[in-house]
């Protein structure tokens, strides 16, 4: 039985390191980590730890200032996620939810659940009711252009044992587009899955032409080929072509997940942890995904991801893209192509104090 926990207070930190190698796409270059770190501790003497990445160093302090300010109004309450999850989602329904305040939100939200796990002595997992089991991963490349991509990918296949292999495109030239992926083919072999992501980089005919060329080089997925919010052209796209649509990352917690699936604008799903509501939003796409029947794949967040996809009905493939192993003292492992969900409680996290000592941001 869980002990009964009572929030304390709620400690903030941030850090922005180098990724390395940086992160390249059709839109732009992201060559470092700005993380927010929350730490919820109890009475009791129980602290839970998560972070979110809001991508630029500008969002860093906005972000750690609204995880700072919203945690000081838990002081004092019951450790109970869900319950604290809809109070807060409704108490900031008139300003909104998307954006910022949903990523301090979710930051919390994994906090106080990887308390939760920590108190138990069990792997989130099996907080959730699942047992802790491998699951498979993609390797996401990081680089751009056919040359780069192709050696990246050979390595991710050799050192990680991946399956698939996912990268940018958006190239001017359509031919570029296919070299790229002809280039990565012949460096993963025909073992291997391509999944291709273009970051809602297409208009409506520009995404069904290469779509379709795609098609011809056995691509196995065709990821946020329009603005996330287009489901009207992401549903007609579907029924143009047979590569599977994959989209989600962008969804703003359930809701947003919600209305794509019943416009029917993706074949696919990939919800992100930290947009779509944490550990307890996390939960309701779950079960979203599985009534639609739609496999259910993550993004980034790979040790909250490891945790959660165990316990997701229609689970498909873990994203291996590890924006804060650098700073941990055990990143997750891969084996053979599968995440390793570590027993440790909680989420699992330990980090490197010398790593986040180097690289703290003042905010």
């Amino acid at each position: 039985m869980l002990p009964s926990l009572t929030i304390q207070e709620v400690a903030v930190r941030a850090v922005d390191a180098p990724l390395d190698p940086p992160l390249r796409n059709s839109l732009n270059v992201i060559p470092r980590a700005p993380l927010v770190i929350a730490e919820v501790r109890t009475r009791e003497g129980v602290a839970g730890h998560a972070y979110v990445f809001p991508y630029t160093p500008v969002a860093l302090g906005a972000t750690a200032a609204l995880v700072r300010n919203i945690g000081a109004g838990l002081a004092g309450r019951a450790l109970a996620p869900a319950t604290l999850w809809a109070e807060l989602h409704n108490s900031f329904r008139i300003l909104g939810t998307e954006g910022l305040v949903q990523i301090a939100l979710s930051c919390l939200d994994m906090a106080m659940w990887d308390a939760l796990g920590r108190a138990a002595g069990q792997p989130l997992c099996r907080l959730l009711g699942a047992e802790p089991r491998a699951v498979p991963i993609y390797a996401s490349l990081r680089g751009w252009g056919a040359a780069m991509l192709a050696e990246e990918a050979g390595q991710a296949v050799a050192a990680l044992g991946a399956g698939a292999v996912k990268f940018k495109l958006g190239q001017p030239r359509l031919e570029d587009d296919l070299d790229t992926v002809r280039a990565v083919r012949e460096a993963v072999g025909p073992g291997v899955d391509i999944l291709v992501d273009y970051n809602q980089g297409l208009t409506r005919p520009e995404a069904e032409r290469r779509g379709l060329a795609l098609e011809a080089l056995d691509v196995r997925w065709l990821e946020e080929p329009l603005p996330v919010d287009d489901d009207a052209g992401l549903a007609a796209l579907r029924g143009a072509l047979r590569l599977p649509v994959q989209g989600g990352e962008n969804w703003w917690a359930p809701k947003g997940m919600a209305r794509a699936l019943a416009a029917g604008a993706v074949d696919l799903c990939m919800p992100d942890a930290m947009k779509i509501g944490g550990v307890t939003g996390w939960q309701q796409a779950a079960a979203l995904a599985a009534a639609h029947r739609v496999p259910m794949s993550s993004h980034i967040f790979v040790e909250a991801s490891a945790q959660l996809l165990p316990a997701t009905p229609t689970a498909h493939l873990l994203e291996h893209l590890d924006v804060a192993g650098p700073l941990l003292r055990n990143p997750l492992e891969v084996r053979d192509g599968m995440g390793l969900v570590p027993e440790r409680p909680g989420l699992g996290l330990h980090w490197e104090d010398a790593a986040l000592a180097r690289w703290a941001a003042d905010v």
